[in-house]
């Protein structure tokens, strides 16, 4: 007995929603990384799922994004080199875990507060 190519496509859509579902953002919007943003009131008005996609566009010779490992490190514009440091200037993190991840920028964090949380939900 064949499985109908329609029945197939339906159970991916099952099996899979968060993949269906997930969405692409660029952070900053229009500006980007490299931007005069409020990064956290650009996140704020927004809902980030499991499977969402931030992408992070900067002068990779000016900014770099660096994961902070808690809230005191964010607060202290403290990187945790472990979790990850981004040079690229085209960045793309893709979200497998519910919680709370903190970005930050190693050049200007102190600065001009380039820096932002986000907090995954299911």
């Amino acid at each position: 007995m064949a499985i109908s190519t329609p029945l197939v496509v339906i159970a991916f859509f099952v099996v899979f929603p968060s993949m269906v579902l997930a969405k692409q953002y660029v952070v900053g919007d229009d500006e980007g990384w490299d931007g005069n943003v409020d990064y956290q009131a650009w996140a704020d008005d927004k809902t980030f799922k499991l499977g969402d996609v931030l992408i992070f566009k900067y002068d990779a010779g000016s900014h770099n994004v660096a994961q902070a490992f808690n809230a005191d490190g964010y607060d202290s514009c403290t990187s945790s080199p472990e979790l990850g440091v981004y040079t690229s200037g085209n960045d793309a993190l893709t979200f497998n875990l519910v919680g709370s991840y903190y970005f930050l920028c190693d050049y200007h964090c102190d600065s001009d507060q380039h820096k932002v949380m986000i907090n995954i939900v299911t």
